[in-house]
């Protein structure tokens, strides 16, 4: 069987498994295995493939078929225009966390044009210290330690797996010595007394009842323990939102990743301890971002 004979094999079991994207599917499996570039494939589409091969993609198939995220499969994901390595212990990152690490991203300049322009020792000569809490794959970590040389990051988590895949990650996109991984339960993984300017998160927001109601790629394979966000999906906002104070510089932001429909009861959550709250959509016009200022009292 050549690459165009496997192609149209693959694309149309995927077809029949009701999977949404059948041709691009088929199309990444045999880039994988083959380690090629999508052109590859049709400028060589009469190219036998070998019994290896065959074996490697008909595993690929059959667990697609049984709808194992695509992304698990090959073991990796684009985001943020970086390369990030995922597995079952850890979320895959999706294109709504983008809008956060950018709200993220646009902080970072800003404290940093604050350092460049005032001469006090609070803010000159130092870097901006981003904390982020429940890091999973350390998308966020990774991507504003990437975009943002002027900022160190502290990514946690309570998965020792999942801080194994956000280590990889740092190494994969050389931000390892600016990314110090921690692990524990939320505010637990850190030092009494360490101080950010920037708080990122994105905290499991699922209620509990909705997960079986998820995509079968989702409530079958993604992690449960960072899907479940308590009944009303509201638990981890109102944990982080009433410890993250200690661990703020006066002036500090915290900037949180809601659900669509969260935005207003978060900020209910947020209203006692931050001022200048902000909901903010992403690129699909949803609730996404929400974003509040500390101000010591």
């Amino acid at each position: 069987m050549n690459i165009k004979e496997y192609f149209r094999f693959a694309a149309e079991s995927l077809r029949k498994a009701d999977i949404e994207t059948p041709e691009f599917d088929a199309g990444v499996m045999l880039c994988c295995v083959l380690k090629c570039g999508r052109a590859y494939l049709y400028t060589h589409y009469d190219r036998v493939l070998v019994s290896l091969e065959l074996e490697a993609l008909d595993e690929m198939l059959r667990q697609r078929i049984n709808n194992v995220p695509l992304q698990y499969i090959i073991g990796e994901t684009e985001f943020m225009g970086l390369p990030f390595s995922v597995s079952p212990e850890v979320l895959i990152p999706r294109q709504d966390t983008e809008s956060v690490i950018e709200e993220g991203i646009r902080l970072v300049k800003l404290f940093a044009e604050q350092a460049e322009t005032n001469k006090s020792k609070e803010y000159a000569n130092r870097a901006i210290r981003v904390l982020d809490m429940c890091t999973g794959s350390g998308c966020i970590a990774v991507s504003i330690a990437h975009y943002c040389p002027e900022s160190v990051v502290v990514a946690c988590d309570i998965s020792q797996e999942a801080l194994k895949i956000a280590e990889k990650n740092c190494r994969r996109n050389c931000v390892e010595n600016r990314v110090g991984l921690r692990c524990g339960n939320l505010f637990n993984a850190l030092d009494d007394g360490q101080l950010f300017d920037i708080i990122v998160s994105n905290p499991p927001y699922i209620e509990t009842g909705v997960i079986p109601e998820l995509q079968k790629e989702v409530k079958n394979y993604e992690p449960y323990l960072a899907l479940d966000g308590g009944q009303d999906g509201l638990d981890f906002y109102r944990q982080i939102v009433v410890n993250a104070p200690a661990y703020l510089k006066n002036g500090g932001y915290l900037v949180l990743e809601i659900g669509y429909n969260q935005g207003q009861s978060v900020k209910n959550i947020m209203n006692q301890n931050f001022h200048d709250i902000e909901i903010c959509k992403d690129i699909s016009g949803n609730d996404r971002i929400l974003t509040g200022r500390y101000i010591k009292p």
